[in-house]
């Protein structure tokens, strides 16, 4: 029977950062942490206007100690340009640089800080110089890297080595990208293909590719662009967007806007929205108060619904391209109460009731539109139905400043019309009672103009249906 003393002897020892046993996760913590620290740089640095690619830290690695802030770390550089094209760089990330004014009252802090801690940032360069064992020998190399840290300010350094010395990672990443491109120049027929076989070649003795969480993406940044004054940038997300004032919502293939461009744009109306929430302040405005907004039949009131209410108050400009059903289109959705229940032209809804819940959604939306120009196209209008079609549009919005009108053609190229003096007085002088029963007269073979009942009426009882609300029908606004 053993003794307690040889017992105590035989326990395992505690774990502790120095045990063997400890090293790997000290090691995973650090590299956490280091990625922490690449991220940050990658999201705010001086960075090439042409590479695209990833940085991963090199999966066999140095000890846990090498991997940090001020160490050289070995690391998988991969440029997407290709199909595989990877290398082994050794970089070195230094942390955004104290502010002078502030080092004495921090410095106590920074003492007690614990250097094990993986996601802190603040640290300066010689802190964790001191935090990280290094060779003496480098003390040389310290000398150059410090070079090229610059002034003091709150951006992460990145620099890589580069023969016996060490370059900026915008001079390094932006190096690779013109040599590959005078690579392809050669000879544009099959060099671009021998050299990504090339490439994929020298990536596969790197061995497999690296794992995503131990990547960080890089990209180019343009960081001017928001001290840019706020027309210049409005100006080139439009021009990005391809973006030209006026922005199609129909479906109809031959009411399409035709665009001055041929070539898809390089992102869409959306995609320009999600870029900044900061951007979004003056762009979102800018675009719905600039932007005159084509609908057809379908989509207007998505549209306001999806806008929402500040975005609704900031259109300005919309333009209805109807066709031979406007007038139908009109009465069923933007004519006055009175008006539909008189004429109430079927639409098939499950249930039925979703009619109503439809018409009462727009004409409560369109109330918050104060327009600056209400475009119609006459393409198609029968020209009987025009003035009851001008009077819904002019009195269902909140207020509409000017009204304009255009005829389309075939190959989607607009012109601007002047209605005829006959057409504009009538438009300005018929009463509601002579507009209904015109359109009761002229539609009266065709069920689905209006209900059932009407279908069967006489004029007398036509004329009985109107006397119930004779203050309106009689009036001409």
């Amino acid at each position: 029977m053993s003794s307690p003393s040889s017992q105590t002897r035989t326990s395992p020892s505690r774990k502790t950062p120095r045990n063997p046993s400890n090293k790997h996760w000290v090691q995973e913590q650090q590299r956490r942490a280091f990625l922490h620290h690449l991220t940050q740089w990658s999201s705010n640095h001086d960075s090439s206007a042409h590479f695209q690619g990833k940085i991963s830290i090199f999966p066999d690695s140095q000890v846990a100690a090498r991997i940090g802030l001020g160490q050289s770390v070995a690391c998988i550089l991969t440029e997407n340009t290709f199909t595989d094209a990877r290398k082994k760089i050794i970089i070195r990330l230094f942390p955004p640089q104290e502010n002078p004014t502030s080092k004495g009252r921090n410095l106590g802090h920074h003492r007690r800080h614990d250097s094990m801690e993986p996601f802190r940032s603040e640290l300066n360069f010689s802190e964790w110089q001191r935090g990280v064992p290094g060779d003496t020998k480098d003390d040389g190399e310290h000398k150059k890297v410090r070079q090229l840290q610059g002034s003091a300010n709150g951006y992460y350094k990145l620099v890589v080595r580069c023969g016996a010395g060490w370059i900026s990672a915008r001079e390094y990443f932006s190096k690779i990208y013109f040599s590959h491109l005078e690579a392809q120049k050669a000879n544009a027929g099959t060099c671009r293909r021998n050299l990504d076989d090339s490439l994929k070649s020298r990536s596969e003795l790197l061995g497999p590719p690296p794992a995503p969480k131990d990547s960080v993406p890089i990209c180019p940044l343009f960081h001017p662009f928001s001290r840019l004054p706020l027309e210049l940038q409005e100006m080139i997300l439009s021009m990005a967007a391809c973006h030209t004032r006026a922005y199609n919502l129909c479906y109809d293939s031959h009411l399409i806007h035709k665009s001055n461009r041929n070539e898809p744009s390089p992102i869409s109306l959306s995609t320009m929205f999600r870029i900044s929430k900061a951007i979004n302040e003056s762009l979102v405005p800018f675009v719905f108060h600039s932007t005159d907004f084509h609908f057809g039949l379908t989509g207007f009131t998505n549209f306001l619904w999806q806008s929402g209410p500040i975005n609704r108050l900031e259109t300005r400009r919309l333009t209805f391209h109807f066709g031979k059903l406007a007038l139908l289109h009109c009465i069923r959705w933007l004519a006055p109460d009175p008006v539909f229940e008189l004429l109430e032209p079927p639409v098939v809804t499950n249930p039925p009731s979703l009619q109503y819940f439809w018409r009462c959604q727009i004409q409560d939306l369109v109330r918050d539109l104060h327009l600056l120009t209400l475009t119609v196209d006459l393409e198609g209008i029968p020209s009987a139905d025009i003035p009851m079609v001008v009077h819904i549009l002019q009195g269902v919005f909140g207020s509409v400043e000017r009204m304009l009108f255009v005829e389309t053609d075939k190959g989607s190229n607009s012109k601007k019309v002047k209605l005829s003096d006959e057409t504009v007085k009538m438009a300005g002088r018929m009463s509601w009672r002579e507009m209904c029963k015109a359109y009761w007269e002229g539609h009266r073979t065709h069920q689905y103009f209006f209900k059932w009942d009407l279908m069967r009426a006489t004029t007398e009882e036509f004329d009985k249906l109107m006397e119930e609300d004779k203050d309106f029908f009689d009036s001409v606004t």
